[in-house]
C-alpha cells in the first residue's frame, strides 16, 4: 500500500489579492483544491487571509475566462439555452457576457492574427440569434 507523505509545512500561500493574482491560475486552483493546505481547526489570521486572497484571485481568473468557455461551447455546437444552463444564467445574460468579450476580441490583433475570426464571431452570433 502506498504511503502518503505529508509535508510538515503547508505550501507558501499569498495573503493579498495582488500576490495571489501574480500566481498562475492553475497553481491557484491547485492550491485552493489542496485541502491539506488549509487547516480546518485553529485557523489563524494568515489562514483566513490566504484563503480569501486565493479565492478572490481565482474568481477573477474564472470570470475572465467564462466568455471564452461560452464561445467554445457554442462553436462545439451547444445550443444557447444549454450553454446558459451550464453558466447558470439566462440566454440573454449569456449572450451579453459573450458579446462584450467577442466584440473586443474581434477587434484585437496580435501582429496579423485576430483574437477571434469574423467567421467564428458570426457563427456564434447566428446561433444566439436563433436561440433568443
Amino acid at each position: 500500500m502506498p504511503r502518503i507523505k505529508q509535508s510538515p509545512e503547508p505550501p507558501e500561500r499569498p495573503i493579498t489579492f495582488r500576490a495571489a493574482e501574480r500566481m498562475s491560475p492553475f497553481d491557484l486552483a491547485a492550491l485552493w483544491a489542496d485541502r491539506m493546505a488549509w487547516p480546518m481547526n485553529d485557523r489563524t489570521r494568515y489562514d483566513e487571509l490566504a484563503e480569501l486572497a486565493c479565492m478572490s484571485a481565482l474568481a477573477t481568473w474564472l470570470n475572465r475566462w467564462l466568455p471564452i468557455a461560452i464561445h467554445g461551447a457554442m462553436l462545439a455546437g451547444a445550443r444557447p439555452e444549454v450553454v446558459a444552463c451550464a453558466l447558470g444564467d439566462t440566454v440573454e445574460a449569456t449572450y451579453e457576457r459573450w458579446h462584450e468579450w467577442a466584440t473586443r476580441q474581434r477587434e484585437f490583433t496580435d501582429g496579423s492574427q485576430l483574437g477571434i475570426t469574423e467567421e467564428n464571431y458570426d457563427t456564434v452570433a447566428r446561433q444566439f440569434d436563433t436561440g433568443r
